[in-house]
């Protein structure tokens, strides 16, 4: 594949902690992919792994990391080096918030446009447990708020986060370009902070778990024909950094490639493997991956 691959996601997704750790492995060559020769203009990527190197996960707040944000473009390529598969991997100068603004008005600007409409992958996060998820209102709640009975929830902070997420899919849906080969536009779902789900749910696979917390963005997705979307489940380093001290000294103490895993369903069966890139290389070499 040569072509463009863009990063999407709405607050607290895990973009830029999952893109720190993604950068470590690219470099490291400690995955399916490689980047041959470092971007120019990498600094807020680095930022955000200094505070992962360090034991801590970049915070959404992060002053200096906000400030040496800029568009990033990584080339990566399979790591026997293949030069048909070279990909741009493009990571806008778009906060999380602007992709909600956009979601919240509708409107998306001209050069943002532009970058979808280069592009044919896309990654679209979503984040396990993150304070941020607006669950949908239940029928009784939502009764008596058009009687005047109740007011909005006080969490209730704008859009369901299943709706915000059907309508980044129908962003992706109308701007992302078909492969040279014909093939359709590819969509890798990567649910990060796996690590925080209970076994028995990890278990059942990213794909359950999208189907169990956001039923209606799930449907959307089965209906998306002119896409190929795959989920994936995925934890930088393997636990928490923050609430873990045992795990932190163990984190801190250890080799950060041995860290973190990522979570692929092949047919029947749900798979840990430790390769951080592999939603990225699935993107890059379609339904070769993996063989």
């Amino acid at each position: 594949m040569n072509g463009t691959i863009i990063l999407v996601g709405v607050p607290d997704t895990g973009k830029t902690n999952y893109l720190a750790r993604l950068w470590e492995a690219l470099r490291g060559g400690l995955g399916s992919l490689v980047c041959p020769t470092p971007p120019d203009n990498i600094k807020y990527v680095e930022d955000a792994l200094g505070h992962v190197l360090q034991g801590s996960f970049a915070p959404r707040s992060n002053k200096n990391i906000g400030e040496s944000r800029s568009d990033v473009r990584i080339t990566v390529v399979t790591e026997d080096g293949n030069e048909n598969t070279e990909t741009n991997l493009l990571i806008p100068d778009v906060t999380g918030e602007l992709w909600k603004k956009a979601v919240e008005t509708l409107e998306i600007p001209d050069q943002w446009m532009s970058d979808l409409q280069a592009a044919s992958g896309a990654m679209l996060f979503v984040r396990v447990l993150s304070d941020q998820i607006v669950a949908p209102l239940d029928w009784i709640t939502a009764r008596g708020i058009l009687r005047g009975v109740l007011s909005l929830p006080r969490d209730q902070n704008g859009a369901p986060t299943q709706v915000v997420l059907c309508e980044l899919l129908r962003f992706l849906e109308l701007s992302l370009k078909p492969h040279p080969d014909g093939s359709m536009p590819r969509i890798a779902l990567v649910v990060t902070a796996y690590d925080l789900l209970d076994p028995a749910m990890a278990a059942r696979g990213p794909s359950q778990y999208l189907e169990q917390e956001f039923p209606l963005f799930a449907g959307r997705l089965r209906d998306a024909a002119g896409l190929s979307i795959r989920a994936f489940g995925a934890s930088i380093v393997g636990g928490d950094l923050t609430i873990d001290e045992a795990f932190r000294n163990e984190f801190l103490g250890g080799d950060i490639s041995r860290s973190g895993f990522v979570v692929v369903e092949q047919e029947a069966a749900i798979i840990k493997i430790p390769d951080i890139t592999a939603p990225l290389a699935w993107l890059v070499q379609g339904e070769r991956w993996g063989r």
